[in-house]
């Protein structure tokens, strides 16, 4: 579990139904994305599609939690009571627990790289347009003759004294 803000993130696998409440989207556009192959699942035990937390934010971004929580309270409790029995089973929740926060950063940091590279991208671009437009009005500059340039700003001085 990880708390962003208000919300909380759970790291488990989902139904198709549960994928629907936490994304929001509708039963035909989930199937259109994994048939694009957007959106990556699991085959459960009763032949039936699961989706894994990490691989909802990742295509879908944060997810709508209010609708799992107190169902995931309900099993974390119970899981709690397990773990108190079992030392290493506590222990190996713990460090599930941290992998899966660690992988839930590692998502988030991979996620601000590429919004940050691709903001540089198109910064890059915009700075080469510039830099071919002034270019251009070099070379349309240098094309014009030595005389030409000095006659013309002869002019547009006389203009300007007028």
């Amino acid at each position: 579990m990880r708390h962003t803000g208000d919300t909380v993130t759970f790291m488990a696998w989902h139904s198709i139904q549960d994928t629907l409440k936490l994304t929001g989207r509708s039963r035909s556009q989930l199937y259109r994305d994994m048939a694009k192959g957007l959106v990556s699942y699991r085959t459960g035990k009763d032949d039936r599609r699961e989706f894994e937390t990490s691989e909802l934010i990742r295509v879908y971004g944060e997810l709508r939690t209010n609708e799992t929580t107190k169902r995931h309270r309900k099993g974390q409790s119970e899981n709690d009571n397990a773990a108190a029995e079992n030392p290493q089973l506590e222990e190996i929740q713990k460090q599930l627990t941290t992998l899966q926060q660690t992988i839930t950063l590692m998502i988030e940091d991979k996620s601000t790289r590429e919004a940050e590279r691709r903001q540089h991208d198109e910064e890059r671009t915009q700075l080469q347009a510039e830099i071919s437009r002034l270019n251009e009005a070099l070379e349309q500059e240098k094309k014009h003759s030595l005389w030409s340039r000095l006659f013309r700003r002869n002019r547009e001085k006389k203009n300007h004294e007028q």
